[in-house]
């Protein structure tokens, strides 16, 4: 038995599923929970990281939950789900003719959270307006509502969430890296469930009896093989994805033994064309289920490649991008101390193209606003105009997406 299990007795892991639906036994679950355990007592600004779908909520709700301040106010709000022109007002309240609309006078979610946690998910959407206004109320406690000087005074905690590389934000301008260094008092980095398939058996069971219990049927659990079936799934929508999967076959099966047929069924057609497939890519989707890879002609196999490898590719696009940006801070700084000794053989900084040591050819050089703008109608041509999917695959959320294509133009070029 390693010192992590050691740490964390049946008692407290039965604690923490029976009470937030925080489930794992394996040695990455079992250390985040430690972690949890550790930092919610403390007053600490937490910020949680982690995919899509890997329970950044879920945590959220237990950190507050084990806190001193479980018996007051939790508020989550969902900061890329506001648009930009509202999120102060929501976040701080406004008086009653602040603005266009503002009829009555209305308090914000800080001071709906007095003395309580706010939860402020995807805050990598927050706008840097608001960021300021954000890192006020963190080192002070000090805010105005839209409309009023008159300054108030919150005690909150502030857990926030994001899927983002945050310091890669940081670096090119789009987050306060204050703010960012505020947030960060703790991290908790939540794994995605490939990294810690072999807590899906726990899982699935917990789903499964909780909905059974829920429509009053009685459940008589998987197969081996529907098991085997689940834990070789690549699962890109992480734990929110095999709940609902779990959970819709359950409920259509009224609480019939779970086989392989009926998991592959539910995910073909509610999901399966998203990229639920075996993590070895060895068996491919098709209108008749899944079948080896070998079986199917060779355009669909291309096709459903291309698919699997478009995400990773657009990655590492991102990393290069930014291995860009700093190369071109270090040539700036290059540069400058070169003027300073008069030195000429430093070339100046365009505007619009980043310079590069002598080794690279002009064919080389690249125009960033450029490569955004191409990833992006990439995106959009690949998914034919779906705006989500296009957002999905960017990594980005579809209002900074739909911003972005008014930004280039491009509303007209897409069908």
């Amino acid at each position: 038995m390693t010192m992590i299990q050691d740490l964390l007795d049946d008692k407290t892991m039965d604690f923490l599923r029976d009470r937030f639906g925080i489930i794992g036994e394996s040695d990455i679950m079992r250390d985040i929970m430690l972690q949890l355990l550790k930092v919610a007592p403390t007053d600490l600004t937490v910020l949680i990281t982690g995919e899509t779908g890997t329970g950044k909520e879920v945590f959220a709700h237990a950190i507050h939950g084990l806190s001193e301040r479980a018996t007051q106010p939790f508020i989550s709000v969902n900061c890329g789900a506001i648009p930009e022109t509202l999120l102060e007002s929501e976040l701080f309240g406004h008086e009653r003719g602040a603005f266009t609309g503002a009829v009555e006078q209305r308090k914000g979610f800080f001071e709906v959270a007095h003395k309580g946690t706010i939860f402020l998910d995807e805050i990598g959407e927050m706008p840097i307006a608001t960021q300021v206004k954000l890192l006020r109320i963190l080192e002070s406690g000090e805010f105005s509502r839209i409309g009023s000087s008159e300054v108030r005074k919150v005690n909150v905690r502030v857990i926030t969430a994001t899927n983002r590389d945050m310091e890669y934000e940081v670096r090119n301008g789009r987050f306060r890296q204050d703010l960012y260094f505020r947030l960060n008092s703790f991290q908790l980095r939540l794994p995605p469930l490939r990294k810690h398939s072999d807590d899906i058996p726990l899982l699935a069971e917990y789903y499964a009896s909780r909905i059974a219990k829920k429509n009053r049927f009685s459940y008589r659990g998987f197969t081996d093989e529907a098991m085997t079936f689940l834990i070789s799934l690549s699962w890109p929508g992480n734990i929110r994805e095999l709940r609902n999967v779990i959970e819709t076959v359950t409920t259509l099966e009224h609480g019939k033994q779970i086989t392989e047929s009926m998991l592959s069924q539910q995910i073909r057609d509610h999901g399966g064309n998203h990229g639920t497939i075996p993590s070895e890519h060895s068996i491919m989707i098709s209108s008749q289920g899944y079948q080896s890879a070998s079986q199917l002609p060779q355009e669909s196999d291309i096709v459903f490649r291309t698919l699997l490898e478009m995400k990773n590719e657009l990655i590492e696009i991102k990393r290069a991008m930014a291995a860009i940006f700093e190369k071109t801070a270090q040539l700036e700084m290059q540069a400058q101390r070169a003027a300073e000794q008069s030195i000429t053989e430093f070339p100046v900084i365009s505007s619009h193209a980043l310079p590069f040591p002598d080794e690279y050819s002009p064919d080389t050089m690249f125009n960033l606003e450029e490569m955004e703008k191409q990833l992006i109608q990439t995106a959009l041509t690949k998914y034919a105009g779906n705006r989500r999917m296009a957002a999905k695959v960017l990594g980005i959320s579809e209002r900074t997406l739909y911003r972005k294509i008014t930004d280039y133009q491009l509303s007209d070029s897409i069908s």
